[in-house]
């Protein structure tokens, strides 16, 4: 579950075959290093259905926190998008399979390649080693009110990353937009529209050019984060803490 949900490692772009190489190379590496206790085995189907269940509401959960922070780029494609008046130049997602603005692409992109310098995609595997030590198979508690709390601030979080890589964009080309709404109405023969949309596309390229480099620090911020939560949620998650 893990593998198919996590960021850059479930990509639709990875073919199948390396996704299930991945998944047995991790069970043979993690499972030398998992104590197990034969008497937590459950002796029913019931109870072998329970810990599936289990641990793939594990895995998925673990998969989502991390895959939010690059989910922050679509967001604030979207919002530079708007500003840039690119809303309808959309491309095709492999990620999701559906049209997406391409500014919303090209952050991705880069957004993509900063996680993968800053090993953002071995949290997810860190993440993954660390759940069988704190919560042994069989004994999840995914339903506990601290873990969608815990969730909840993640997506939170996305929300305020996607505003601080967008903020200094949309900022400025909301005040170019003021100024030329000023001019036509000094200068009612001026067609803003025409003179403005290029510019507008022009500036926000600019400015995205400048911003970006204080991408790779927002970027590290959210995965610090991102592993703390992890750390918390796989605490609140344990059976015995309930």
């Amino acid at each position: 579950m893990v593998v198919a949900f996590a960021p850059i490692l479930g990509s639709p772009n990875i073919v199948t075959e390396a996704k299930v190489a991945l998944a047995l190379t991790l069970t043979f590496v993690i499972a030398p290093t998992v104590s197990y206790s034969a008497t937590l085995m459950p002796m029913t189907w019931f109870g072998f259905a329970w810990l599936a269940v289990g641990e793939l509401m594990t895995g998925l959960v673990l998969a989502f926190m991390v895959r939010l922070v690059l989910e922050t780029a679509n967001m604030a494609g979207e919002y530079l998008s708007f500003q840039m008046s690119m809303t309808m130049v959309n491309v095709l997602d492999p990620q999701s399979g559906t049209q997406v603005p391409v500014v919303s692409r090209f952050v991705y992109i880069v957004f993509v390649l900063i996680f993968l310098f800053a090993n953002g995609h071995l949290v997810v595997i860190k993440a993954l080693v660390d759940s069988f030590k704190v919560i042994p198979p069989g004994l999840v508690a995914f339903w506990a009110p601290e873990t969608f709390s815990e969730v909840m601030l993640a997506v939170g979080r996305m929300y305020i990353l996607a505003v601080k890589v967008a903020a200094p964009v949309v900022g400025l080309l909301f005040c170019a937009k003021v100024s030329f709404g000023i001019v036509a109405k000094a200068v009612p023969q001026m067609q803003v529209l025409f003179v403005g949309m290029p510019l507008y596309i022009l500036a926000g390229l600019v400015l995205i050019g400048f911003s970006m480099d204080f991408w790779p620090r927002q970027i590290g911020q959210a995965i610090f984060e991102a592993q703390t939560a992890l750390t918390r949620l796989l605490d609140f998650m344990t059976i015995g803490r309930i």
